[in-house]
């Protein structure tokens, strides 16, 4: 797990800002389409629900990245996990 660290630690800060400009993107538009999937519109929500599910999202694809990369690394350095396959 420190090598991830050590990844976003040397990454320079215009790449993790625009990292976190697609992430809530993604998350924004993830979070419409489940609006619509729902039959609600997001007039429905206040701001206060709307930035909750909106953060909700983001947390939930920044931990699909984290097992990603950790996955690559694992499986770059020669490491097979039954759970991962």
């Amino acid at each position: 797990m420190s090598k991830l660290s050590d990844l976003i630690k040397i990454a320079p800060q215009s790449v993790m800002d625009q990292y976190k400009i697609k992430v809530r993107d993604k998350a924004i538009e993830k979070v419409k389409e489940q609006i619509v999937k729902h039959e609600k519109t997001i007039d429905d929500f206040s701001d206060e629900q709307m930035q909750a599910m909106i953060n909700e999202e983001e947390n939930r694809i920044n931990e699909n990245v984290k097992i990603t990369i950790l996955t690559s690394l694992l499986v770059a350095a020669g490491i097979k996990m039954s759970f991962f396959s």
